[in-house]
């Protein structure tokens, strides 16, 4: 097979690529290749950042999902960074070449090691009252297990997506998921309070790298046409695992304790991380640096020194983007308040079930179910047609789901708050009340995250970085409160509060729509 064969540059490296505006190629493709390439979330040429380039097919995996789009190449705009050589579209060893089965199961355990973390988040709700009793902590202090959990969401992706970008997806899933299962274990057999804090924390900071660099291995592997049901298994494991967590851990919970509750949380995680390492690398630039690299035509390798600069580089990309790029900015804060309102939300079935109608949590834990058995239904066939309406538009076509979504949040909490807490209403309507409002959110966060990834292209790892990064922050910080202000409010006050602020956001995907091509006039970054 032709390979690529190196500048006479001496300085080049492999992950660079022609910057905007350079037509002329430093180096030869396949012969059998076009210009496409394969890259997902090319946004972190780290390699390139420091030294020349050995180039190959231009462009990432956004300048492809446009020519899949529009049915031709798109030019990097001015001042855009340089996006990193990859493998061409029509290379066998291209994981988007891989077939369906290895695809879908590929897939099938990564979006499962997704939701390992993401059940993990919630299933360690129903052991707040062993923990208080055996460690002898108030409420505030055992809840703080959540958040701190929730708040390593937020530092994770900060490293871990650009990790994936200079190692390979593969060996930051290897690292990561060794860790998050020590950390787990340790979490479940921790001797005191404070340890199992920490270790939750470390849960969810080495844990963040499947929820945040799962959709570049997607992206990887399918092209904008097939996408589609492969994101939406993902989006169900990510955002459905805390609605499973009260479910399993409420019946682990008052079966055999909180011990074993930790305890098959880590078993889960351990599991599928040891699955998970299995996941053969897919990202293009990595496994072209190994063809290079095994037919010794490898560059020099990158001093500490220079490593160092670009990871400060890379770090602050996600921060500079959320202040600076107006598009992202409003996603992530329209998202972020969004994603406070659903952890604060979780806080009212205790008080409702538990406290006012005095449920088993068994009992408690089969109405979060049910709810989400009705949503998975729902939110496939929603998706599905969005799906299949939604190739070759603008990015706006995204935001299809948002809009009942955004009209059902308000709703839906109002429903809830004005007939959960009195118990000669049926607890099926309250239950349907939860049912609307999972759904809101599924059907939002569903439609604005691949509209922030079809807007930003090349850079989409750093948008989505700062977007996942900006929801924990929110989601963490609002259990810290939650439980006290549904005591304070009473369980009308505090779940109406939570719908006005929905009621007042509900504008916001009908502004994309008529504003988002303006938004994007005036991003550096955003493809137009």
């Amino acid at each position: 097979m032709d390979h690529t064969t190196t500048s006479t540059d001496t300085t080049s490296t492999l992950a660079d690529s022609p910057r905007a505006g350079d037509s002329k190629p430093l180096a030869k493709a396949s012969s059998r290749s076009s210009v496409e390439t394969t890259d997902f979330a090319g946004d972190l040429d780290l390699e390139g950042q420091i030294q020349g380039a050995t180039r190959t097919q231009n462009g990432s995996g956004g300048q492809l999902d446009l020519q899949e789009k529009n049915g031709a190449p798109s030019s990097a705009k001015a001042g855009q960074g340089a996006l990193p050589a990859t493998l061409a579209h029509d290379d066998p060893k291209n994981p988007r070449n891989w077939s369906t089965g290895k695809k879908l199961l590929v897939n099938f355990v990564l979006c499962v090691w997704v939701l390992s973390l993401t059940y993990s988040s919630t299933a360690y709700v129903a052991s707040l009252p062993a923990l208080e009793a055996r460690f002898h902590i108030g409420k505030e202090a055992a809840i703080l297990g959540v958040s701190l959990m929730v708040f390593g969401f937020a530092a994770g992706p900060l490293l871990w997506g650009p990790a994936s970008e200079m190692l390979g997806r593969r060996l930051v899933y290897i690292i990561t998921g060794v860790c998050y299962t020590a950390f787990s274990f340790g979490a479940a057999f921790s001797p005191n309070a404070g340890g199992l804090l920490v270790f939750r924390f470390l849960i969810g900071f080495f844990g963040s790298a499947s929820i945040n660099n799962v959709p570049a291995s997607i992206g990887d592997y399918t092209s904008l046409a097939e996408r589609g049901p492969y994101s939406i298994l993902y989006a169900l494991m990510a955002f459905g695992g805390p609605a499973l967590g009260p479910l399993c851990s409420s019946f682990i919970e008052s079966d055999v304790g909180f011990r074993w509750n930790l305890r098959v949380m880590a078993i889960f995680s351990g599991i599928m991380s040891l699955l998970a390492a299995f996941v053969p690398e897919t990202h293009g630039p990595t496994l072209l640096k190994w063809r290079i690299k095994k037919e010794g035509n490898a560059p020099p390798a990158l001093s500490t020194r220079q490593v160092v600069a670009v990871y400060k580089v890379a770090l602050a990309r996600p921060i500079v983007y959320l202040f600076t790029e107006p598009l992202v900015t409003l996603v992530c804060v329209f998202l972020s308040i969004l994603y406070g309102c659903l952890y604060g939300f979780f806080e009212a079935f205790t008080v409702v079930y538990l406290e006012k109608r005095g449920m088993k949590s068994t009992s408690y834990g089969l109405t979060c179910e049910w709810a989400l058995f009705r949503l998975n239904r729902s939110y496939l066939k929603a998706a599905k047609a969005a799906a299949d309406r939604g190739e070759k538009t603008p990015p706006e076509a995204r935001l299809t789901l948002a809009y009942p979504g955004a009209i059902l949040a308000p709703i839906s909490l109002f429903i809830f708050a004005w007939t959960a807490p009195f118990p000669h209403i049926h607890w099926a309507v309250p239950c349907l009340a939860e049912l609307l409002f999972g759904l809101s959110m599924l059907l939002i966060f569903t439609a604005f995250i691949p509209y922030l990834i079809d807007n930003m292209l090349s850079t989409a790892a750093s948008a989505l970085a700062a977007g996942m990064a900006s929801r924990a922050l929110v989601g963490g910080a609002f259990p810290l409160f939650a439980l006290q202000m549904y005591h304070k409010l009473s369980v009308q006050g505090a779940t109406s509060l939570l719908a006005g602020i929905t009621l007042c956001l509900a504008p916001i995907p009908f502004v994309f729509k008529r504003y988002g091509h303006k938004l994007r006039e005036k991003s550096k970054h955003a493809g137009l």
